[in-house]
């Protein structure tokens, strides 16, 4: 159906300075004013309505109530990146099926600008749109959308971000304006997120005397990511500060909320919660009741992956892993619910798209992740904000291939991953090394030598981006061929030709013949740029660049092998982070060394578990002297895929699971029980020493069993 219903807003003449808003938290590039627009429309109809399918959009982040019942929040992240402040080419549209009753149907939103995090993308403006076909129970259909029949008031109420005041005026309604669509609508293909309500570990209600000031601390059992829902019955001000925690000192921006009548108060804003104080101030004449909780919200989980074995600390280090992801997975994923960054952090998400595979098994929001990173690409002329970030995004792609067999995708993404590799090729020399790259980020959270490993100097970042950007060149050829587009294929030449070439001069840029091991960048003189210092004329020597080496076949071998021997036992070089271990444990699985270092390597995620188990620590090392480390990063929760994947022995001879080959061993276990899910169902696997592995595999997969 071509799309009728119109956006609207807040008319520009009555209110000038709630029309703009920054395009992006993480660059703004216009202030703008904090508005909260509400928007409203009855439909009255002569049968009864039996349900509403409704596609909805706001800029910047809505929320929905149909007949005074939450319905969801949105839009569907947009993407984006950090740099340049531009808009994403498009917006998406949610969809929701609305059980209703009774002949009334009334719609009521809320729109604030800007977003309240980083991962709000905006069209740089305020809008709201919605259509919504009525079916009645006589059999026919309504179809309603927002027009210029609306009302909209901008409330008062909401004065800045995180705050609500209900001694102020809320505004009144007026008709809403008809403004130009700009936001070139596409519906989200993907579900949309669930909501449960998630009551307090302990007490669930607080009495706060009249005229008393009280902090009432609230534990959770695990951290979630979520809104506040606080129940008050007050008969006067009460003046509510609500800081959110994972576990010890602030999460992020408070919420300040001030309430003068009993009823029910829900946040805008999502946080990371694994503790919430409240520090009240009831000014009334009669006792507050309070009664806090969290709406938890994620993306739905209809298949769910299962790893027990004879060691409990790897069935807690896989669940605390596999929570991590589940809290990270909202409508693009997060690096954490407490940063909530934009579509930036492509090493993350590249973990996160296996850990769902092993763990989940929906990759519906990977291939919308691969798609929205694809567009910025486009836009940007090959160009993310982290470099090394942008290769993997390459690595990302050919994986969530692996799992799918989704070759439309790859075809969807050929455009930018021919931008993606025209801007790496300017970087390189006349021998194919990358030369002369802007900058040498992600490499591994930690610092060597007083340089943070986030964005090192040329000395201790060009081994490992020339290893991700020939790993990337490899997996983008063999993307080609699954693609099969032949406006493209002439690139798999191209590529294949520099992919050799670099491979050809890699050793004699940075092997050291002496230490039998590489170095981690040339220490040729480079000036420093705002993501990239000085380069300081000294060799330097880590585990990560040599990992990268052998990871993806820049040396023979059984000299890959020996290196990473080498580097993973000597002490002397410079520690990894749970992030970069991922990569670390992929190098091991690839030489055969998974039997000698695989389970051990595994085994340092205790530290994760022995913090907590409310959530996963963002890493084992501070990177820096007080850093505070959050506890809801899934770049560290690699286990939940390593562990029912290796021990599976599981190897994918066709894209999609149509066909595979299995290799199952303990590895040193007395037993393990696997469930994997797959697009067919889950495949099952019980291993038992000195047993035959008992195995349950769908019939729609062919399986070699080893």
């Amino acid at each position: 159906m071509e799309q009728q219903g119109k956006w609207i807003w807040l008319d520009s003449r009555q209110h000038p300075f709630a029309q703009e808003c920054p395009v992006s938290l993480a660059n703004p590039a216009k202030a703008g004013n904090y508005c909260l627009a509400e928007f409203r429309r009855t439909y009255d109809f002569r049968w009864e309505a039996v349900s509403a399918k409704v596609r909805v959009s706001g800029d910047t982040t809505f929320r929905l109530f149909c007949n005074g019942e939450f319905a969801g929040t949105g839009p569907a992240a947009a993407g984006g990146d950090f740099g340049p402040n531009l808009p994403m080419p498009g917006q998406f549209a949610n969809r929701y099926e609305i059980p209703l009753s009774g002949t009334r149907v009334e719609f009521f939103a809320q729109v604030q600008i800007p977003g309240g995090a980083l991962c709000d993308w905006s069209q740089g403006r305020g809008g709201f749109f919605l259509e919504a076909e009525i079916l009645l129970e006589n059999g026919s259909r309504q179809f309603v959308c927002t027009d210029g029949s609306w009302e909209v008031r901008q409330n008062g109420r909401y004065p800045a971000p995180c705050r609500y005041d209900e001694r102020l005026e809320p505004g009144e309604w007026e008709k809403a304006e008809e403004i130009a669509p700009v936001w070139n609508l596409a519906d989200a293909p993907i579900p949309m997120l669930d909501f449960e309500t998630v009551p307090p570990a302990g007490a669930r209600e607080f009495v706060v005397g009249a005229g008393e000031e009280r902090r009432i601390t609230v534990e959770f059992h695990r951290i979630y990511a979520a809104y506040l829902l606080l129940y008050a019955e007050v008969s006067g001000p009460c003046e509510i500060t609500a800081v959110f925690r994972e576990l010890d000192g602030a999460d992020d921006s408070p919420e300040e909320i001030v309430l003068t009548r009993p009823g029910h108060y829900r946040g805008l804003r999502m946080h990371s919660a694994g503790a919430l104080d409240l520090y009240v101030r009831n000014r009334a004449a009669a006792p507050a009741l309070l009664c806090p909780s969290l709406a938890f919200c994620s993306y739905p989980v209809r298949q769910q992956g299962h790893f027990r074995c004879s060691e409990p600390e790897f069935d807690r280090i896989y669940d605390l892993c596999k929570w991590a992801l589940r809290i990270c997975r909202q409508t693009i994923h997060l690096d954490s619910p407490r940063h909530q960054e934009p579509l930036a952090c492509t090493g993350d998400y590249y973990i996160e798209s296996l850990m769902t595979a092993a763990a989940f098994g929906d990759l519906r929001l990977a291939r919308l992740d691969l798609l929205r990173t694809a567009a910025r690409l486009r836009q940007m002329d090959g160009w993310m904000f982290h470099t090394t970030y942008s290769l993997i995004w390459v690595l990302m792609l050919e994986d969530v291939y692996r799992f799918t067999g989704d070759a439309e995708m790859v075809r969807e993404c050929l455009p930018a991953l021919r931008a993606l590799m025209k801007r790496f090729h300017s970087y390189a020399d006349e021998n194919g090394i990358l030369a002369n790259a802007p900058d040498y980020m992600f490499i591994d959270w930690i610092v060597v030598d007083g340089y943070s490993m986030h964005h090192p100097p040329k000395a201790l970042g060009q081994t490992a981006l020339n290893a991700f950007y020939y790993g990337a060149l490899r997996a983008a050829v063999r993307l080609l061929q699954a693609a099969d587009d032949p406006e493209f294929a002439h690139f798999a030449a191209i590529w294949t030709e520099r992919a050799v070439r670099l491979r050809a001069s890699f050793a004699g840029y940075f092997y050291d013949e002496e230490k039998k091991i590489f170095f981690d960048g040339q220490d040729t003189p480079e000036p420093a740029l705002k993501w990239r210092p000085a380069n300081p004329p000294r060799r330097y020597y880590t585990r990560h660049s040599n990992i990268l080496a052998v990871l993806f076949g820049l040396c023979e071998p059984p000299e890959g092998r020996r290196i990473l021997e080498t580097v993973l036992e000597d002490e002397t070089l410079p520690d990894m982070q749970p992030y970069f271990a991922h990569f670390a444990l992929d190098a091991v699985w690839k030489t055969g060394l998974f039997s000698k270092f695989g389970l051990e390597m595994l085994r340092r995620w205790r530290v994760m578990t022995e913090a907590t188990e409310k959530g996963l620590q963002e890493g084992w090392i501070r990177p820096e002297e007080g850093y505070a480390f959050d506890y809801s990063h899934a770049w560290g929760g690699t286990p939940a895929y390593q562990l029912p994947m290796r021990l599976l022995g599981l190897e994918m001879l066709e894209p999609g699971y149509r066909r595979i080959r299995l290799v199952p061993r303990l590895y040193g276990l007395k037993w393990a029980e696997i469930e994997l899910p797959t697009p067919f169902g889950p495949l099952f696997c019980r291993l038992e020493d000195g047993k035959d592995p008992m195995l349950r595999i769908p019939e729609e997969i062919r399986a070699e069993i080893c």
